[in-house]
Parts: structure tokens; C-alpha cells; sequence
């Protein structure tokens, strides 16, 4: 069983592509309120949520701005690291509502994967561009 086999986002990859991208995971616990990242941030890593749930929200003069909730099976992080027209800097800040467990993708690890399992890393490409066409 791999750490990926509860998360929908990869069910089209096989058993087999699953197997190596899960060499390339970790998972994280973060506490309600704990902040995952804030805006303007180096981008360095690709969040999956397992468990709880993320608040996406903007820090503004008048008070915080909230852009959205982030739930399970959810990705928070991708578009700095996939997107090639998207700056490499977090463009919201993100932090824990309740205790979350999160899967983590390294920068290091993408650029690793894109370089060892292309196949692998294309289709999670394409997955990023078909799920940005729908939202």
C-alpha cells in the first residue's frame, strides 16, 4: 500500500507510477492554526490534503481576506511549482483550521522525478492542467 493510495488525484497513475512518486513524499501533521506558508514565500514544496482542512487567505490592511478552503484530497501549493507562468513565490498565505495531516512534494523531489520518471511527472502535469481548465 502506498501513502498515495487514499488521495483521488492519483488514480489514474498505475500501481506502478504511484509506487515511485510515493519514493518522492513525505507526510505532516500541522496543529489548527498553524500557518503551512505565508504570502510572498519561496514556493518549495506541493501540498496534499489527507486529513482536516486549510484555509487560502490574504493578509490586507483592513484584515484577513479569505480566497477559500482547502479540503481533503485537495492540492495547496501546485501552481508555484507547475505552473510555468506563475511566479516561484506564494501568492496567498495558508494555515491549518484543524490538526491536518498533509503530503508534501518537494521542489527538489519534482525537479528529481521530472528528471528520473518523466512519464510520471507529465501525467501529473497534464492531471494540474486539466483540473486548472475546470476551476
Amino acid at each position: 500500500m502506498s501513502i498515495l493510495d487514499p488521495i483521488e488525484f492519483f488514480d489514474s497513475l498505475s500501481n506502478n507510477e504511484r509506487e515511485t512518486l510515493s519514493l518522492f513524499c513525505q507526510e505532516r501533521l500541522i496543529r489548527s492554526g498553524e500557518v503551512l506558508f505565508n504570502e510572498w514565500d519561496d514556493a518549495i514544496a506541493l501540498y496534499i490534503v489527507k486529513s482536516g482542512s486549510l484555509k487560502a487567505y490574504k493578509d490586507r490592511s483592513d484584515g484577513e481576506k479569505l480566497l477559500g478552503y482547502i479540503g481533503i484530497g485537495e492540492l495547496a501549493g501546485e501552481m508555484a511549482l507547475f505552473d510555468p507562468d506563475a511566479p516561484k513565490k506564494r501568492m496567498a498565505s495558508v494555515k491549518a483550521v484543524d490538526d491536518s495531516l498533509l503530503l508534501i512534494i518537494m521542489d527538489y523531489a519534482i525537479l528529481e522525478l521530472s528528471k528520473k520518471h518523466p512519464e510520471i511527472y507529465q501525467k501529473i502535469v497534464q492531471i494540474m492542467m486539466e483540473r486548472k481548465k475546470v476551476s
